[in-house]
C-alpha cells in the first residue's frame, strides 16, 4: 500500500531534506506536472532503500545491540533484540563478564558449531557465535545471564511507515536514494532507458562519493608500518 502524501513543491530550510522534498524532487525531475506518478515514485523509494540498506555507510552502523543470555539457551533470535533476524552484517560480537569487562566473541562456523552443540555441549560462558537461521547461536551454551553486544554494519534501519518521520537515508543519503529512486522509476515504469542511464550513472557517482566520506571518517592520516 502506497503511503499518501500531499507535496507543495521546494521546502528546504537550512538543509531540511525530507521525503515530501524527495517525492517532489524526482516528481520535477521526470516532468510529472500532475502527479499521476506519485504511488510509483514513493514505491521507487522504497525499493531503493531496501537495495541501499545492504551496503555500509557511516550511518547504518551501530554498536547499540544488545540482549542477555538466558541459562541453557543456545539459540538468540527476534525475542532477544528486534534487529537480530534483519541485521545484514556482524562487524563483532562481545560478551561483558560480571565484573563489567568486554571479552571479543570469536566467529564460528555453523557446521561446526553444529558439531559442538550436541546433547552433551558445554555450558559455561560463551566464548564463540555463529549466525544461521536468522539466529544467533552461543557456545558454550550460556549457564547464565551474560550480556552480549553486538557491533552491526550495515544494519537495516526502523521499518518506514511514515514519509512524514525524519530518516537518515533521507537525512544523510538524499542524492543516493532520489539517483535510484529515479533509476527504478524510468526502468519499471516510464520505460526511458536515457533516464535510466543517466540516473544509474548519478547512483554510482553518490555511491561512491558516500563510501569515500565513509572512509575518510575512519582514516588515521598516517601511514602504519608492516612487518613482512
Amino acid at each position: 500500500m502506497a503511503i499518501t502524501v500531499v507535496t507543495s513543491g521546494p521546502n528546504f530550510t537550512g538543509g531540511d531534506y525530507t521525503f515530501p522534498q524527495l517525492i517532489a524532487d524526482i516528481s520535477r525531475d521526470v516532468d510529472d506536472t500532475t502527479g499521476e506518478y506519485t504511488a510509483d515514485i514513493q514505491r521507487a523509494i522504497a525499493a531503493s532503500i531496501r537495495y541501499c540498506e545492504r551496503e555500509t555507510y557511516y550511518f547504518n552502523e551501530t554498536r547499540d545491540v544488545t540482549f542477555n543470555t538466558v541459562a541453557d539457551q543456545q539459540w538468540y533470535g527476534a525475542p532477544a533484540h528486534e534487529q537480530i533476524p534483519r541485521l545484514v552484517h556482524i562487524q563483532a560480537a562481545y560478551r561483558e563478564d560480571n565484573a563489567g569487562n568486554v571479552l571479543d566473541l570469536r566467529r564460528d562456523t555453523p557446521e561446526n558449531m553444529e558439531r559442538l552443540s550436541d546433547r552433551n555441549a558445554v555450558k559455561g560462558e560463551p566464548v564463540s557465535y555463529t549466525y544461521f537461521n536468522q539466529q544467533l547461536r552461543l557456545y558454550p551454551v550460556p549457564d547464565g545471564a551474560y550480556k552480549i553486544r553486538l557491533q552491526l554494519g550495515a544494519y537495516r534501519l526502523a521499518p518506514l511507515t511514515s514519509f512524514e518521520i525524519p530518516n537518515a537515508w533521507v537525512t544523510e543519503a538524499y542524492d543516493l536514494i532520489k539517483a535510484r529512486a529515479k533509476y527504478i522509476l524510468a526502468k519499471d515504469t516510464l520505460k526511458d532507458p536515457q533516464v535510466a542511464t543517466e540516473a544509474l550513472s548519478d547512483y554510482q557517482d553518490q555511491h561512491k562519493a558516500l563510501k569515500r566520506e565513509t572512509t575518510s571518517r575512519y582514516a588515521r592520516g598516517v601511514i602504519r608500518a608492516t612487518a613482512f
